[in-house]
């Protein structure tokens, strides 16, 4: 098998040097440029992920059956959690309310707060 005797010269992706090609298909000069321009390509592609994650956010969604929310309907004090659970937010954004004055609650307790179910049909009133 005979070797060919014409030269390839090629201009490096990753640092922009000529050298000259043993195949058509190379790109880049060295290993170490190979290595260097695969690293910011996984580094690019982390970071494309990463993006798509923040532009696409997650919605909230409670884990609570029909049935459970009727049962809430009926009583006269609920907790923090069960106030998220009826209006579909998060427990963060009941105490929000709470400490914006919007929502007046008691504290049994260092663990336990009850809101009045009349507060609650104020707040939408």
């Amino acid at each position: 098998m005979s070797r060919s005797t014409f030269r390839i010269l090629k201009q490096c992706r990753n640092c922009g040097n000529m050298f000259e090609a043993q195949k058509v298909t190379t790109l880049f000069c060295s290993h170490k440029c190979n290595s260097a321009n695969y690293k910011l390509r996984k580094k690019l592609e982390k970071i494309s992920e990463v993006g798509k994650e923040i532009t696409q956010p997650q919605p909230f969604k409670p884990k609570v059956s029909a049935l459970s929310r009727a049962m809430l309907q009926d009583k006269d004090f609920l907790s923090v959690k069960e106030i998220s659970v009826l209006l579909g937010c998060s427990r963060q954004t009941v105490y929000t309310l709470i400490n914006t004055g919007k929502i007046q609650a008691t504290n049994l307790n260092k663990k336990k707060t009850l809101i009045k179910r009349s507060n609650i049909d104020k707040l939408f009133n």
